[in-house]
């Protein structure tokens, strides 16, 4: 049955979480995707009981667990802040949660012995927190929860205080620990993370859940401008239905006309392309693309490895190219240039 929140509102210093329903089922990875503010924490903690919703239901496995308190929920949580006894080794803080539910020593010691032994940090065991780097924290952490032997576990931005190495190793033992059979609720801002983890995804923004999908379907149709902007759909446009051509629609967009390969029925829509869907070049090439629009170069924004080229085609249009190809086209400001781009490139969003 796994998780489920039905109609989840709750008001907490000035922000609100607004009506939201989520079902997760056993054996998900499910990310909750959003900007920084967008509420993400909030409904972590209410799931977990720190707070108890101002309406709406929370269920386990069927349960209904809104009033039960966060020790008996059987939710394991790990936290962005990882936070460690100090005055404990590496053991003891792993034993520290079974401890605490009265569990026999030798029961507690070969738990956390073989925990240790998957998790790869029986040579750390007798370290304290403080001798260890961010990743080596996360990853106790992480057998902390683990040792309890909870169905379902909740991480609020797990990888976000490590470096990219660690960060790198700690997400291939979330997904060790996902394919043994765990449910898994991982909150974060990063869309990476996002889709290497995640089997389903729901966006959210400014206490809501705006859609959620499978992973390929929320990339290749975001349900409105807020989910298209945030995946990087940089060029959203407001548009006219002008005519269909077959299984094509034609659209205007400020007497710019592209072709879409959707049956539009409505006379006004928004449609947005993905600047790496966009290719660039010094001449009218089609190649194969059903879009070609002339335009001037305006600006240029480097962005490490890529850089956005962005060009006046009678509306401001974004391109990303790779560093290598930026730098062989040998693009200068005011340079005439040619897009073009499939008509299946085009997406049509609510």
């Amino acid at each position: 049955m796994g998780l489920e929140l039905k109609g989840i509102s709750k008001s907490w210093r000035g922000f609100k979480l607004k009506n939201i329903d989520l079902a997760v089922e056993n054996g998900d990875y499910f990310i909750i995707l959003g900007p920084t503010g967008a509420g993400k924490t909030l409904l972590l903690e209410t799931i977990m009981g720190f707070h108890k919703p101002d309406k709406g239901r929370i269920f386990l496995d069927g349960v209904d667990i809104t009033d039960i308190p966060p020790e008996k929920r059987n939710i394991g949580y790990v936290s962005q802040k990882c936070i460690l006894f100090p005055h404990m080794n590496v053991r003891q803080n792993v034993e520290f949660g079974l401890k605490m539910r009265g569990t026999p020593k030798t029961e507690r010691t070969q738990a956390v012995t073989q925990v240790l032994d998957v998790m790869g940090l029986q040579s750390m065991e007798s370290r304290s927190p403080a001798t260890l780097s961010g990743g080596e924290k996360q990853k106790v952490a992480l057998a902390r929860v683990l040792v309890t032997e909870p169905q379902t576990i909740i991480f609020d931005e797990p990888l976000t205080s490590i470096d990219a190495e660690a960060a790198r190793e700690l997400k291939l033992e979330l997904k060790r620990i996902h394919k043994s059979g765990k449910t898994m609720v991982h909150v974060t801002h990063n869309q990476i993370e996002c889709f290497s983890l995640g089997n389903k995804i729901a966006v959210m923004n400014s206490g809501e859940i705006v859609q959620t999908a499978k992973p390929k379907e929320l990339f290749v149709t975001p349900g409105n401008k807020f989910v298209a902007r945030f995946l990087g759909y940089e060029n959203i446009f407001d548009a006219k239905l002008v005519e269909k051509q077959g299984s094509l629609s034609v659209v205007n967009v400020d007497d710019i006309k592209l072709k879409v390969s959707e049956t539009i029925d409505t006379p006004e829509c928004t449609v947005a392309v993905r600047p790496e869907d966009v290719n660039l070049s010094s001449s009218p090439k089609r190649n194969g693309a059903k879009n070609v629009l002339e335009g001037t170069v305006i600006e240029f924004v480097d962005q490490g490895p890529t850089v956005s080229v962005i060009v006046d085609v009678g509306l401001s249009f974004s391109v990303i190219l790779t560093k290598s190809v930026f730098v062989e086209k040998n693009l200068e400001i005011g340079q005439k240039v040619w897009l073009s781009f499939k008509s299946d490139s085009v997406k049509v969003i609510n």
